[in-house]
């Protein structure tokens, strides 16, 4: 008997048993199958029954296109069950199971499948697929345990460390076994980070790891078995001598391990006081950032306080780049403090940037000033207030952080008096407008104040901190500013539904476009506003780029599009979908199912 139709009817049903029953009625891809079935059941019966199977699914509706794929399912497994085998050849064995603290399976096959490709395959795009997921809990899914772990080798660092500080420390001790099992002490990558993290999970147990490690582990692994050591005299010892290493790396652990006890005297005390002295310093900023060590604060804010005075009385330019570089270290280092001495500190180089932008060296004032300003707009109520006061007087990523200051310490109100004006000739694209840019950007920000840091190539850039503070919500007339203005990115982000100079700006600025990506965030403001065109413009966007055979893919990128449009809408999708290339219809499923399976 010849099957070929009924293997691709079994991949139809496997297709809807994932996607679900609902959208079975009315399936154009069941349609196309009827016919080859009839056909075939001219010379075997059991074809004609499969094709009124397929035919009750294709004209069932929502109640009753569960029990018809059920019955469909049934004949073709128990058709395709004759014509083959089943059993494996071999010894019967029992599978190897650990305890992995009671987590639950919650993640659905659509969640599942495009994140089992990410942590086990490259390419560009799974970061952020793999962080997202992780925010929504998805790995507590059993089936993604042994992925995840295997992801420790992932050939991306910034995965690898992702998946080893964020999702397998929520699996407890249940994977120390499977971390130890293929821990190499030889070997380095993500070697380094099961050492690190079964020291985490299991401090006395991993010992005699970190201790063969310094014995016998590549130097790689010696790094990261330092930092693994406490403060017990023989580790003391230990990293006392090691502190004084000539490789840089050696040191910096020695160095953060002293760090990270908590608690230190006499020798170690004098040690880290002299890594604050020197070039050693740039090694531990990250770690110094968090340093709990009373008097390892005080003094690093001592140095800061007389480094920042002899900075202010240098002319040389080569000495002046030396001593700002110096200061940017110190500064670094106290980031993330929020005591009244170095709130103090930290306002003097404040009220001092006047000067300090006087400074053309290379790294320059300037650049100090924007640094302090990153911090300070981070910092007590009383810096950001003092920051937000000075922004009048301050430009580049100062002028950012300031302005961010003021949103989260101003009123909405005096907020939107305040800086309203700023942003006149925003839509001018002759004349370069940094206040209104800025104003922009904090207009449109997620609604967590940015972390501004320089690196040590000398640029300040924004990042992720865990003390993010929510900003206030904004005045309701910065979309009118905006429309007035004809700042269109800026009111893609802030309209809102019911508002009518919007909707009419959204519709009038579509019309005339021809960026596609220009047009994607007007149609995402339409959908999200609820717009009485957003159906219509969406579907005619699909349309004209679906007749590009080679950018299916493009599906993925209206899918959100659909998925978000009200079910009021799901007529003219299914109307729009048979017309469609096979690709770009599936790339479009699961924003279909979406909307099929919203409420009325």
């Amino acid at each position: 008997m010849s099957i070929p139709v009924l293997i691709e009817v079994y991949n139809e049903m496997r297709r809807l048993a994932i996607a679900g029953s609902a959208v079975a009625p009315g399936d154009f891809r069941l349609k196309k199958l009827i016919q080859p079935l009839e056909k075939s059941g001219e010379k075997a019966p059991v074809f004609s029954k499969v094709a009124q199977a397929v035919q009750a699914l294709v004209d069932s509706n929502e109640k009753t296109a569960s029990g018809a794929l059920l019955e469909l399912t049934t004949l073709v497994n128990a058709i395709l069950y004759t014509q083959g085998e089943t059993g494996i050849a071999g010894e019967i064995k029992p599978l190897e199971t650990v305890s992995t603290g009671g987590q639950t399976t919650q993640a659905s096959a659509r969640v599942l499948k495009p994140l089992l490709e990410a942590l086990s395959s490259t390419g560009s795009g799974r970061l952020e697929l793999i962080r997202d997921a992780e925010e929504r809990g998805a790995f507590r899914d059993l089936r993604l345990v042994k992925p995840a772990l295997q992801a420790i080798d992932d050939p991306y660092p910034e995965i690898s460390q992702l998946i080893t500080t964020r999702v397998l420390p929520a699996y407890g001790k249940a994977i120390l076994p499977e971390l130890r099992a293929k821990l190499d002490i030889k070997g380095r990558g993500g070697h380094v980070q099961r050492l690190r993290l079964l020291h985490q999970l299991d401090p006395q147990g991993s010992r005699d790891l970190v201790q063969k490690t310094l014995a016998e582990g590549s130097k790689e692994m010696k790094v990261a078995a330092i930092e693994c050591l406490g403060t017990s005299d023989g580790d003391l010892v230990y990293l006392l001598e090691h502190s004084k290493a000539k490789a840089r790396d050696v040191r910096a652990a020695a160095l953060r391990a002293l760090l990270n006890a908590g608690k230190s005297a006499g020798t170690a005390l004098e040690t880290l006081k002299k890594a604050v002295d020197g070039d050693d310093l740039e090694l531990i900023v990250e770690r110094m950032q968090k340093c709990n060590l009373p008097e390892i604060q005080d003094y690093l804010l001592q140095q800061a306080e007389a480094h920042f005075v002899q900075t202010l009385k240098l002319k040389d330019k080569k000495e002046q780049g030396a001593a700002i570089h110096r200061l940017e270290v110190l500064v670094t280092c106290m980031g993330r403090r929020t005591d009244a001495k170095a709130e103090a500190f930290l306002l003097n180089c404040l009220e001092a940037s006047g000067a300090l932008a006087a400074i053309k060296s290379d790294p320059s004032g300037a650049d100090l000033n924007e640094l302090v300003a990153s911090i300070l707009s981070r910092g007590t109520p009383k810096m950001q207030q003092r920051l937000a006061a000075a922004h009048a007087t301050l430009s580049g990523d100062a002028l950012t952080a300031s302005v961010f200051a003021a949103r989260a310490t101003m009123s909405p109100e005096k907020f939107f008096d305040t800086f309203r004006a700023q942003l006149g000739g925003i839509a001018d694209k002759r004349k370069k407008n940094e206040r209104a840019a800025v104003v922009s950007d904090v207009l449109t920000s997620d609604g967590e104040a940015p972390w501004l840091y320089r690196d040590w190539l000398g640029h300040v850039t924004f990042g992720e901190d865990e003390s993010s503070r929510r900003l206030p919500e904004l005045d309701p007339r910065w979309l009118d500013a905006a429309i007035e203005e004809g700042a269109v990115n800026l009111v893609c982000e802030l309209a809102r539904a019911g508002h009518k100079g919007a909707s009419k700006f959204l519709s009038e600025q579509l019309a005339k476009t021809k960026d596609e990506d220009y047009a994607h965030d007007l149609l995402k403001a339409m959908v999200r506003t609820g717009h009485p065109e957003a159906t219509d413009a969406v579907l005619a966007a699909i349309k004209k780029r679906a007749k590009d055979a080679s950018s299916y893919y493009f599906g993925y990128y209206y899918g959100s599009l659909v998925a978000d449009l009200p079910r009021s809408a799901l007529p003219k999708v299914e109307e729009l979908l048979p017309t469609l290339p096979d690709k770009f219809v599936d790339s479009l499923m699961d924003a279909v199912l979406a909307l099929k399976n919203k409420p009325e």
